[in-house]
């Protein structure tokens, strides 16, 4: 199938010290015997660059081994049983409770970026973060168990897997880390800002399917909005397909009215000038990694078909 021509209302921002910035992120991956050759092949690190076209130096270096790590983990499950997905998911979720590696090159790399990521932040947010990668971690278990006991999920199923094995709540928490400050309780408590960031997880993870659905059918994956959509509602292909662009659109147009509902919102809720500014920067973020996410997974072969995806056993 061609790809998908989508009506995505952000341009496309690329970091321009991204090129400069991969020699050492691929050392990094090396220093923990971690696979790297497909995961360059599909220029994985390209998703950053877009992501967020405005970090420099640390911030930089902390966001290509982030994503390297959650493409890295994403394959390392598939295929696995339930018993030992779930030993793999204590060992992360341990990472975020404190007791750091094991000796295992996934195991170290996640605790390595997890001590990076929580440098310099409030405990507040460190606990929220770990909530949020153990939810990830529940939704991704989930998904073994219903393969393994031929479950397939209807829509709402889905939509309450999908919002936390997206990995989008952590990914959100990394983009106030790299912008080196934090939202304060009363921006996240707001109801506009919520519809914002819900519209924003929903493009991202609505995108990620529109790309994805064609190899995770030929590998027996149930868990896509494409897939789901023309089974529940016995769908051609054709028209699951339109059926989940017009989702997309949907969730665009909530992204884009909560954005223009912002200003006053905060402003009511009394929040400061200056905690308005590092909201207005983060929502630059999320348009951001909405063009980045669909120019990457309708040109990288990790969708294309041109490869395989990465996998820690296959390389």
């Amino acid at each position: 199938m061609p790809p998908l021509e989508l009506d995505v209302p952000f341009a496309l921002r690329m970091n321009p010290r991204l090129a400069e910035a991969l020699p050492e992120h691929v050392q990094r991956l090396r220093s923990f015997c971690l696979p790297e050759k497909v995961y360059l092949a599909q220029r994985c690190p390209d998703i950053v660059g877009g992501w967020w076209p405005e970090a420099n130096g640390e911030q930089l270096d902390l966001g290509l081994d982030f994503f390297a790590w959650l493409f890295l983990v994403d394959d390392a499950f598939d295929g696995l049983n339930a018993q030992d997905a779930e030993k793999l998911i204590k060992t992360f979720t341990g990472v975020v409770e404190g007791t750091g590696g094991n000796g295992d090159g996934r195991v170290d790399f996640f605790a390595d970026v997890w001590d990076r990521q929580c440098k310099g932040m409030s405990a507040r947010y460190c606990r929220r973060a770990a909530d949020n990668w153990t939810k990830v971690f529940d939704a991704l278990l989930t998904e073994v168990a219903n393969i393994a006991e031929g479950h397939l999920p209807t829509i709402e199923e889905y939509r309450d897997i999908r919002y936390r094995s997206g990995y989008m709540p952590p990914i959100l928490d990394m983009t106030e880390r790299l912008r080196g400050f934090e939202l304060t309780p009363e921006v996240h408590a707001d109801p506009v800002f919520q519809t914002l960031y819900d519209a924003n997880v929903w493009c991202l993870n609505l995108v990620d399917d529109l790309f994805s659905f064609e190899k995770e059918a030929a590998q027996g994956e149930p868990h896509n909005m494409v897939l789901v959509v023309e089974r529940e509602r016995g769908y051609s292909r054709s028209e699951a397909i339109n059926t989940v662009v017009s989702m997309l659109g949907e969730h665009f147009t909530d992204f884009l009215t909560a954005e223009a509902q912002l200003s006053a919102a905060l402003e009511t809720r009394g929040v400061s000038l200056a905690d308005r500014a590092k909201t207005y920067a983060f929502v630059d973020d999320l348009r951001s990694s909405c063009a980045s996410s669909y120019y990457w997974c309708r040109s990288s072969p990790r969708y294309t078909g041109e490869m395989e995806w990465l996998s820690f056993r296959d390389e």
